[in-house]
This record gives C-alpha cells, structure tokens and sequence, in this order.
C-alpha cells in the first residue's frame, strides 16, 4: 500500500512516497537520497518508482493480499482498503482493511489498523473488490469471485458475486447485508452514486465469460432470450434504495 504526501501542490520529483508497514503501524519513506539499500537498488529515483514492490520490499512494507480499491470514510476520515485474496498465502475469501491516522492527522506518518470484514461464509461474502460510501456515511462493496472459481469448492454458499452494503452506525453496524446478486459469470464493478446521492451507478463486467460459444452460453443477459451476454451500465434508484441508505 502506496501514499503521496505534498503539503502544497508540488511537482511529483518534490513530492514524498511512502509504503505501509501495517505491522507497526508506520509509513516507510521510499526516498532513494534517505537510505543506503535504495541507493544500491536503483539507480535513480525514477527506476524506484518504476519498481516500487521491489523498493517496498527492501525498507520492510507489509505484502497486501491485492489490494483492489482505497476509499477514505467522509466521517472519520478513515481508510478502507479492500483485499481480494491471496493464493499465496492461501486467503481464499480476502478482507477489507481499516486504517485510522494518528490524530486524524492525514500527514502522519503513524497509524493504527485492523481488519474491518473477513470474507468468508460466516459474513456472507468473498473476494471484495470496489468500495463506495453514500450520504449517510454507510459502505458499499462489489465483491469479485473469479469465473474459474465461481460455485466451485470453497465458494459454493456465495453464488454469484454481488452488491454489499454494510451500515457504520447503529445497532446493525458492522454487519453485512447483500441488496443484489450479478448476473452470471459477471461483477459489478466502479459503484458511483450521483450527486444528490439517490441513484447509484454500477458498471456490469463479463457476464458469461467462461462460455462464449452461442450454444454453452451460461448468460444471455442484459436482453434475455437467445441473445448473447453484454456488460453495460446499470442506475438503481428508487424507493428500495432510499429505504436501505436510511432517508
């Protein structure tokens, strides 16, 4: 996990990088003029950027299991990261990923962190991908189960991926609650709300991917029939939905 910090709107070769040790709660400073292995490593600040997993590396950043999307809470201003998985190290359903800064203070360079969600069956998810918060402050997630591994052993309870929302008040909070399933093979991907916060934009990806022969086609969706499987985008709006946010 990767930070610019700029106290003023600088050119990037004046800007700070660092790389998060979540262990210890500390940003590593990716400044190849501040530290002797960055000397050796590279050859000049521009190849560190350009390798900066090799660079993370060598100061001591913690490997995230692929990290997909960072949003930041309009409330508290704190950061939630989504991890989709790992096969390296055997994380099949993936976690979202909570960082509070020091005294809320955006240009610390200490912070607390913790795992907000665990995918699996007891919270009804795997693999999170996209986050988005409405105006009442609550999560939304898309969740991203491959197409190889979709229904298949260890990921049959989750059926097709789907559409999250997770309220961060009140009795419920903290909990997840699933408002909608994609289409088959498909995600759902890029959650955007408008700017009066009543509909909310999702972009449907891949549906059918893994059966693009007419007669194998596991999707015919968005037009049904015989027609062959389209992703498109879809607006959600409605009472329902005001409901859920909490209007």
């Amino acid at each position: 996990l990767q930070v610019y910090l700029s106290q003023a709107r600088l050119p990037w070769k004046r800007a700070s990088f660092f790389v998060a040790d979540t262990a210890n709660g500390r940003w590593l400073s990716l400044d190849r003029n501040k530290d002797a292995r960055l000397r050796k490593a590279f050859k000049d600040q521009t190849e560190l950027l350009i390798r900066t997993r090799e660079a993370a590396k060598i100061v001591g950043a913690t490997p995230l299991n692929r990290p997909e999307d960072v949003e930041i809470d309009p409330a508290t201003r704190a950061v939630f990261v989504t991890l989709t998985n790992s096969k390296i190290k055997a994380d099949r359903y993936g976690s979202i990923l909570k960082i509070v800064e020091k005294n809320a203070d955006p240009l610390s360079l200490e912070f607390s962190s913790s795992v907000f969600k665990p995918g699996g069956p007891e919270t009804g998810f795997a693999c999170p991908d996209n986050l988005v918060f409405d105006r009442k402050g609550n999560l939304w997630m898309t969740t991203d189960i491959s197409g190889a591994s979709m229904h298949k052993s260890g990921y049959e309870t989750f059926g097709n991926n789907g559409l999250f929302f997770f309220p961060l008040s009140g009795p419920h909070a903290g909990q997840s609650f699933q408002v909608a399933s994609a289409p088959k093979g498909a995600e759902l991907t890029g959650p955007c709300f408008s700017p009066d916060g009543r509909t909310l934009f999702l972009s449907v990806q891949h549906p059918g991917e893994h059966h693009h022969a007419r007669p194998e086609m596991e999707s015919h969706w968005p037009d049904g029939g015989a027609a062959p499987p389209a992703p498109c985008v879809v607006a959600v709006s409605g009472p329902a939905l005001d409901a859920i946010i909490g209007d």
